[in-house]
Order: C-alpha cells, then structure tokens, then sequence
C-alpha cells in the first residue's frame, strides 16, 4: 500500500478503537495555516489555489495522517446558520478573522413559508436574499474542491471530514438569533418547531445521501455547537437535536462513512448519551471545555475520541508543556481509540513549535510507552 491507503487505514483502525502503528494526528485550523504560511486572510478566503498549498504546507510539516479539511470558505457559515458572515477584506481589515453576525436574520413568520414552499425552495431563496448570495459566492470554493482533494491525497493525506451534516436546530439557532430562537420558538411553539425540523430533516437526509454517493466522502462532521448542554437541557436536547443526530448517524453507518460527532463547548453532562449508540462506529471530537477522561470512562474503551489539545496551551505554552500534556492524555485515554488534535481548532496565534510538538508527542508515544 501507498502513504495515502496507510494513513487511511490507521485511521479506521483508530476509529474502530484496534491498534495502530502510531496515534494518529489529525489538524484542524484553516486561520492558523493562513497566519503561519504568511497568507493574509482576504486571500486565504478567495485564492483556493494558495489557501490548499498553505494547508497541505503546514500538514506536511507535522507529518498528519488526515486532515479535517483541504480548504475552507467562511461563506459555508451563512449557509450553515442562515446569517450573514463579517469578511476580511470586505466587512473587516485584510487579515481579520471571518466571524458570524449575530441577529435576527429571519422572522418567525418565515416558518410559515417553510411549510409551503419546502426546506430546499425556501432556503435556496433566503440564502440569496438575506445571506449575501453565499451559494453564488460559493462556487470558486466547490470548484477548487477537487483539484484541492487531488494535492492532498498525492501528498498520502486522507480527508476525513468531506461535509457538515448540519440539524434543524443549527440552523434556525443562527437564522433567528439566539435570544429568539430560544424563547420565542422553542419555548412557545414547540409544535411548530417540531414541524419544521420534521421538514428539514427529511430533506436533508436526501440531500446528504446524494452527497456522500456523489463525494465519495470517507466521513462527515455532525455538528453539535449550540446544542451542547450549556445551552440546552438533557429533556431539550432529546426532544429537539438528538433525533436528527440519531438519523446523520444511522445514515453513515449505512453508507460506511465515519460520523464525526463536532461537538464545541462542554458536553460532559451528555456525553452518555452517544452510549445509545454502537461502539466502534463513531468519533466523538471534544474540545478542551468538554472532560476528555470522564468521557473516555463513560463511553468505555471502544469508542473513539478526536482531540483535545487546548488552544490556550497552543498559543501561550511551551514544546515542552504540549508534549507533557499530550502524553499524559494518551496514557489516561489511549493509545487505541484516539485521534489527537487541538480542542476544534488550531488557533490562528498558536506557536508552530507547539503544533510540531504536539504532532511529535503523539506519534512518539508507542515508542516510549510499548504496549503488551
């Protein structure tokens, strides 16, 4: 096999929790890469071209065996959560961080429309009216994509998040705002709501079906941002999110995709509820706010978990710090049925040092902690 097959395998091999050669290291941090590559934001968003080599640049430095992504576009956010998306070079300085504008994009009466039109018509004409065009904006992104997905696979480095598979609660969560979404529909519509995600749901499992077969996708997040239960109460959470999560996931398992469960913030209080589902199957990414062994003591041996280096200890530890941290990691959670990366993403000021040493500590940690 080649460097691209190996890596792939040691990838399934750590999500179905067997022994591999080494722990794999999967980065995420497309700021990052633009910031250490010497890229400027506004054409690390636009020149593709320059944006993959900068990733595939930084990958190959830390020897990864994966990436989450080849390439980015922020205007996938306005996608993702029905707003629009501050831009360098556009709504910000040149080498500004994109970031979502929180507001009241989309009005309640707007659910109305959904049910009349159907979640594809409605949302193709509110993401050209009230989301800056971004399917439009989008196309040099989808266009990049293959040529993107060719240089890495070259280089030996498997993609294994092809998509977001995005829940009805995302969506509608960005779309109307925080304040509104909470309290003026979840709370005093909640049959409304349970209508309109029943639509998107429905159409989104079509949707993604057709995508994994087109993509031929190795694996898909499923993203749980403010879903975590921060926000959201544990009768919530399996009345309004899990059940999209539950049908993404059984959807994967049917097509033999790797369903990557993104989930940012605290998730410790809901972390045994993935139990519900089958050991050796799935990936649980946390970032640091999450506890990473308590996780690991819930879910058992058999379940694989992605991270969770903290981004703090990236931009403002040392070698040192980072290695100690991820060995420690390793020897409490590991080795099998780990992939290690930073909590979400590397952040755009982290130290390319501690990135290498983090990379370095994982892939050392079978020679110095050999396993019976």
């Amino acid at each position: 096999m080649g460097k691209y097959e190996d890596s792939l395998e040691r990838i399934r091999k750590a999500v179905r929790c067997e022994p591999v050669d080494r722990v794999p290291v999967v980065p995420c941090g497309n700021a990052y890469y633009a910031r250490s590559q010497h890229v400027l934001m506004k054409e690390y968003i636009t020149d593709f071209d320059k944006a993959c080599d900068a990733n595939l640049a930084e990958h190959l430095a830390v020897d990864a065996d994966a990436t989450q992504n080849v390439i980015f576009s922020p205007y996938l956010l306005g996608t993702q959560w029905l707003s629009k998306a501050a831009l360098p070079g556009i709504d910000l300085g040149d080498d500004e961080m994109w970031q979502i504008v929180e507001s009241e994009n989309m009005q309640a009466e707007e659910y109305e429309d959904i049910k009349a039109m159907g979640w594809d018509a409605w949302q193709a004409k509110f993401v050209a009216e009230k989301c800056d065009n971004n399917w439009e904006n989008l196309k040099p992104y989808f266009e990049a994509i293959p040529r993107s997905y060719a240089k890495f696979a070259e280089a030996g480095i498997p993609c294994i998040c092809d998509f977001l598979m995005i829940t009805p609660f995302e969506y509608f969560c960005g779309g109307r705002s925080l304040e509104c979404f909470f309290m003026d529909d979840l709370m005093e519509e909640p049959e409304l709501m349970h209508e309109i995600f029943d639509i998107v749901l429905e159409s989104n499992l079509k949707t993604y079906r057709q995508q994994i077969i087109d993509t031929h996708a190795l694996g898909v997040w499923i993203g749980g941002w403010r879903t975590g239960p921060d926000l959201v109460s544990p009768n919530m959470f399996d009345e309004f999110v899990w059940p999209s999560f539950k049908a993404y996931y059984d959807l994967c398992v049917e097509l033999n995709v790797i369903p990557i469960f993104h989930l940012d913030s605290n998730w410790t209080m809901n972390i045994d509820k993935f139990k519900r589902l089958e050991d050796k199957t799935y990936v649980l990414a946390l970032d640091s706010k999450t506890d990473i062994r308590k996780c690991r003591e819930i879910v058992g041996p058999n379940v694989c978990i992605l991270g969770d280096v903290p981004c703090e200890l990236m931009s403002f530890g040392t070698p040192e710090e980072v290695k100690d941290y991820v060995t420690k990691l390793l020897e409490d959670i590991g080795p099998w049925g780990c992939m290690v990366a930073t909590g979400c993403d590397i952040p755009s000021d982290a130290k390319p040092e501690n990135v290498k040493a983090m990379s370095e500590a994982a892939h050392e940690f079978l020679e110095t902690h050999p396993q019976k």
